[in-house]
């Protein structure tokens, strides 16, 4: 029994034995093959060029890891991946993306990529278009019409609310107050294709409905001529010329001296200025007009020592006089 129960131990610990040598012998082939083949991972470099880095745009990648025999691109948008030194892509929406690079199938290198919004292009056949005269008066109807191609919806402003004021097609509408007004058409629902026109809105003019009351007025007999004569001939009488009446200087003095002492005024010498009143002159040096020399000189008792006139030779209107007086404080 001690002799069977021997050999059927030893026989255990054989295979045992031969199972760690077989698996030791595998391990090591594996290892032996795969040192064989190894390649260290070099420092994967590879850079991405593009003008705004947006959705729609093509975009450059181009790798340049030294050693590289295989490059498999994965651009992390579940698009098939791409092999090659240099592809091209173009992302559809905007986002972020991991853009992984693999090198001869082992070696790999991921960076993130953000892609902007898609640049607008104005389709210029998408404008709103309609026409506008340049000006309207208040309580006019302003009739329009839209001329834009494919449009299927409509928002009038019309500048008097910030609110849309009509969505048809083809709209009438009427101010109710003056100014400069902006009147603004969005079709289809897009404010990018929105225009814009300026038009005055110019006041109503009321009429007034009553009858007006005529009034004639008087009319001299030179009114009803076209061109009056100077002279009128009566009873082919001779022509004669105005003239005013002459009065010497020493009288003119006494009339002054009269405005002084508060017994006269300036329109006493209407006859002789021919009612020029604002008559320009000189007292005591100073420029004035006669009727402030007659409003200066009142109530002032003043001596005048000279008096000048100077007449219009044909009409005798004094047109300049200077005097000279001894009162002060005057002028």
């Amino acid at each position: 029994m001690e002799t069977s129960d021997n050999l059927k131990n030893s026989h255990i610990d054989k295979s045992i034995m031969l199972f760690f040598i077989i698996t030791f012998l595998v391990t090591a082939t594996v290892f032996a093959f795969k040192y064989a083949n190894y390649t260290p991972c070099n420092i994967i470099d590879f850079d991405i060029t593009a003008k705004n880095y947006r959705a729609g745009e093509i975009i450059r990648f181009k790798d340049h890891t030294k050693g590289a025999t295989k490059r498999e691109w994965d651009f992390g948008d579940s698009t098939e991946t791409r092999v090659g030194a240099t592809p091209f892509h173009t992302y559809e929406k905007a986002g972020k993306y991991d853009v992984k690079l693999t090198i001869n199938g082992k070696c790999e290198n991921i960076t993130t990529l953000t892609i902007k919004e898609k640049a607008f292009i104005l389709d210029s056949t998408k404008l709103a278009k309609f026409k506008i005269p340049n000006s309207i008066k208040v309580g006019q109807v302003l009739k329009l019409k839209d001329e834009t191609k494919g449009a299927v919806k409509w928002e009038w402003r019309f500048g008097e609310t910030a609110e849309v004021n009509s969505d048809k097609k083809n709209p009438n509408y009427i101010y109710e107050s003056a100014g400069l007004k902006t009147i603004t058409l969005v079709v289809n629902g897009d404010p990018r294709y929105g225009t814009k026109k300026k038009i005055k809105v110019l006041p109503s003019v009321k009429k007034d409905t009553k009858p007006k009351r005529r009034i004639r007025k008087r009319q001299d007999a030179s009114s009803l001529i076209k061109y009056a004569p100077t002279t009128v001939k009566l009873n082919n009488a001779p022509k004669t010329e105005f003239r005013a009446p002459n009065i010497k200087n020493n009288d003119f003095k006494l009339k002054l001296i009269l405005v002084s002492n508060k017994k006269a005024s300036a329109k006493d010498f209407s006859e002789y200025l021919c009612d020029n009143l604002q008559m320009p002159m000189t007292a005591r040096g100073k420029k004035t007009n006669f009727i402030d020399f007659c409003d200066k000189i009142r109530g002032k008792n003043i001596k005048i020592k000279e008096l000048e006139i100077f007449r219009n030779k044909k009409t005798n209107c004094i047109e300049y006089i200077t005097v000279q007086y001894s009162k002060s404080g005057l002028f």
